[in-house]
Protein backbone atom coordinates (compact mmCIF):
# COMPACT_ATOMS: atom_id res chain seq x y z
CA UNK A 1 0.00 0.00 0.00
CA UNK A 2 0.98 3.57 -1.04
CA UNK A 3 1.05 6.44 1.41
CA UNK A 4 1.07 9.74 0.39
CA UNK A 5 3.97 11.46 1.52
CA UNK A 6 3.79 15.65 1.85
CA UNK A 7 6.81 17.87 2.48
CA UNK A 8 7.23 20.96 4.32
CA UNK A 9 10.27 23.29 5.46
CA UNK A 10 11.36 22.77 8.91
CA UNK A 11 10.76 25.27 11.27
CA UNK A 12 11.94 25.60 14.96
CA UNK A 13 9.32 23.92 16.80
CA UNK A 14 10.27 20.85 14.48
CA UNK A 15 13.85 20.27 16.26
CA UNK A 16 12.91 17.65 18.90
CA UNK A 17 10.97 15.27 15.83
CA UNK A 18 14.05 15.94 13.67
CA UNK A 19 16.68 15.35 16.64
CA UNK A 20 14.92 12.04 17.60
CA UNK A 21 14.55 10.51 14.12
CA UNK A 22 18.42 11.54 13.45
CA UNK A 23 19.41 9.71 16.18
CA UNK A 24 17.55 6.59 16.36
CA UNK A 25 18.65 6.33 12.22
CA UNK A 26 22.05 6.46 14.21
CA UNK A 27 21.56 3.88 16.45
CA UNK A 28 20.43 1.74 14.05
CA UNK A 29 23.13 1.98 11.12
CA UNK A 30 26.56 3.21 13.09
CA UNK A 31 26.17 0.86 16.28
CA UNK A 32 29.71 -0.54 15.88
CA UNK A 33 31.43 3.13 14.76
CA UNK A 34 30.41 4.81 17.66
CA UNK A 35 29.81 3.59 21.16
CA UNK A 36 26.73 2.30 22.61
CA UNK A 37 27.27 4.58 25.87
CA UNK A 38 27.12 7.69 22.93
CA UNK A 39 24.51 6.15 20.82
CA UNK A 40 22.49 5.71 24.13
CA UNK A 41 23.08 8.09 26.60
CA UNK A 42 24.52 11.42 24.71
CA UNK A 43 23.42 11.22 21.40
CA UNK A 44 20.08 11.82 22.49
CA UNK A 45 20.50 15.29 23.75
CA UNK A 46 23.54 16.38 21.95
CA UNK A 47 21.71 15.82 18.49
CA UNK A 48 18.75 18.11 20.09
CA UNK A 49 21.07 20.87 20.78
CA UNK A 50 22.23 20.49 17.20
CA UNK A 51 18.77 20.75 15.65
CA UNK A 52 17.72 23.57 18.56
CA UNK A 53 20.61 25.52 17.41
CA UNK A 54 20.57 25.29 13.65
CA UNK A 55 16.52 26.68 14.24
CA UNK A 56 17.07 29.34 16.72
CA UNK A 57 18.02 31.70 13.35
CA UNK A 58 17.64 31.96 9.57
CA UNK A 59 19.77 30.69 7.64
CA UNK A 60 19.80 30.89 4.40
CA UNK A 61 22.00 28.58 3.28
CA UNK A 62 20.66 25.85 5.38
CA UNK A 63 17.38 24.08 3.30
CA UNK A 64 15.81 21.74 5.15
CA UNK A 65 12.45 19.56 4.28
CA UNK A 66 11.00 17.06 6.00
CA UNK A 67 8.57 14.24 4.98
CA UNK A 68 5.05 13.65 6.12
CA UNK A 69 2.64 11.07 5.88
CA UNK A 70 -0.59 11.88 7.75
CA UNK A 71 0.50 15.05 9.68
CA UNK A 72 3.63 12.52 11.35
CA UNK A 73 7.64 13.69 10.35
CA UNK A 74 8.75 10.54 8.88
CA UNK A 75 11.96 11.75 7.50
CA UNK A 76 14.20 15.02 6.74
CA UNK A 77 17.03 16.00 4.73
CA UNK A 78 19.11 19.20 5.37
CA UNK A 79 21.52 20.66 3.01
CA UNK A 80 23.98 23.69 3.45
CA UNK A 81 24.60 25.43 0.43
CA UNK A 82 28.07 26.55 -1.15
CA UNK A 83 29.60 24.26 1.66
CA UNK A 84 33.08 23.23 -0.13
CA UNK A 85 34.46 25.16 -2.69
CA UNK A 86 35.35 22.26 -5.61
CA UNK A 87 32.51 19.62 -4.01
CA UNK A 88 29.71 22.15 -3.85
CA UNK A 89 26.19 21.84 -2.11
CA UNK A 90 26.42 19.66 1.06
CA UNK A 91 23.82 16.98 1.84
CA UNK A 92 24.26 16.86 5.73
CA UNK A 93 21.36 15.02 6.62
CA UNK A 94 19.06 12.80 4.92
CA UNK A 95 17.24 10.10 7.53
CA UNK A 96 13.87 8.43 7.44
CA UNK A 97 11.76 6.75 10.46
CA UNK A 98 12.24 3.20 10.40
CA UNK A 99 8.98 1.76 9.92
CA UNK A 100 9.01 3.74 6.70
CA UNK A 101 11.85 2.29 4.57
CA UNK A 102 11.57 1.31 1.13
CA UNK A 103 8.41 3.48 0.22
CA UNK A 104 10.64 6.06 -1.21
CA UNK A 105 10.65 8.97 0.87
CA UNK A 106 14.65 8.73 1.32
CA UNK A 107 14.65 9.29 -2.99
CA UNK A 108 12.53 11.55 -2.80
CA UNK A 109 14.07 13.88 0.09
CA UNK A 110 16.87 13.33 -2.07
CA UNK A 111 15.44 14.64 -5.49
CA UNK A 112 13.89 17.85 -3.57
CA UNK A 113 17.16 18.39 -2.15
CA UNK A 114 18.64 18.43 -5.46
CA UNK A 115 16.04 20.62 -7.25
CA UNK A 116 16.36 23.00 -4.21
CA UNK A 117 20.04 23.17 -5.07
CA UNK A 118 19.23 23.66 -8.68
CA UNK A 119 16.79 26.42 -8.16
CA UNK A 120 18.63 28.14 -5.78
CA UNK A 121 22.48 28.45 -7.69
CA UNK A 122 21.90 26.92 -10.81
CA UNK A 123 20.92 23.86 -13.03
CA UNK A 124 24.73 22.78 -12.89
CA UNK A 125 25.07 23.12 -9.56
CA UNK A 126 27.39 20.56 -7.72
CA UNK A 127 26.40 18.25 -4.60
CA UNK A 128 27.77 16.13 -2.36
CA UNK A 129 27.31 14.12 0.64
CA UNK A 130 28.71 11.82 3.33
CA UNK A 131 28.11 8.57 4.45
CA UNK A 132 29.96 6.05 6.34
CA UNK A 133 32.02 3.36 5.06
CA UNK A 134 30.62 0.59 7.26
CA UNK A 135 26.54 1.89 6.54
CA UNK A 136 26.33 -0.68 3.43
CA UNK A 137 22.65 0.23 3.13
CA UNK A 138 23.36 3.88 2.54
CA UNK A 139 25.81 2.87 -0.05
CA UNK A 140 23.94 0.62 -1.93
CA UNK A 141 21.22 3.34 -2.05
CA UNK A 142 23.65 6.20 -3.56
CA UNK A 143 24.47 3.52 -5.70
CA UNK A 144 21.43 2.79 -7.14
CA UNK A 145 20.66 6.67 -7.73
CA UNK A 146 23.69 7.18 -9.70
CA UNK A 147 26.12 8.92 -7.22
CA UNK A 148 29.78 9.20 -7.92
CA UNK A 149 32.37 7.80 -5.17
CA UNK A 150 34.99 10.05 -4.60
CA UNK A 151 37.37 10.70 -1.62
CA UNK A 152 37.37 8.25 1.56
CA UNK A 153 38.85 10.67 4.54
CA UNK A 154 38.77 10.29 8.10
CA UNK A 155 35.89 11.58 10.24
CA UNK A 156 35.62 12.80 13.73
CA UNK A 157 32.34 12.48 15.86
CA UNK A 158 30.98 13.59 19.01
CA UNK A 159 31.87 11.05 21.82
CA UNK A 160 35.49 10.85 20.36
CA UNK A 161 34.65 8.82 17.11
CA UNK A 162 36.63 8.60 14.47
CA UNK A 163 35.02 6.77 11.43
CA UNK A 164 35.87 6.36 7.34
CA UNK A 165 33.71 8.51 5.07
CA UNK A 166 32.87 7.95 1.65
CA UNK A 167 31.97 10.85 -0.40
CA UNK A 168 29.55 11.06 -2.89
CA UNK A 169 28.85 13.22 -5.70
CA UNK A 170 26.41 14.05 -8.19
CA UNK A 171 25.51 17.01 -10.41
CA UNK A 172 21.74 18.68 -9.55
CA UNK A 173 20.71 18.53 -12.80
CA UNK A 174 21.70 14.51 -13.69
CA UNK A 175 18.50 13.87 -11.48
CA UNK A 176 16.14 16.04 -12.69
CA UNK A 177 16.40 14.26 -15.84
Amino acid sequence: MSRTVTFRPGKQEDAAVIAEIHCRSWQLHYRGDFTDDYLDREAPSERLLVWKDRLARDNPRMLLELALIDGEVVGFSCVFLDHHESFGHLLDNLHVRPGFYGEGIGKQLLLRSMSSVSKARGAKAPFYLWVLESNEQAIGFYDRLRGRRGITETHHFPGGNTVQAISYHWEAEQMER
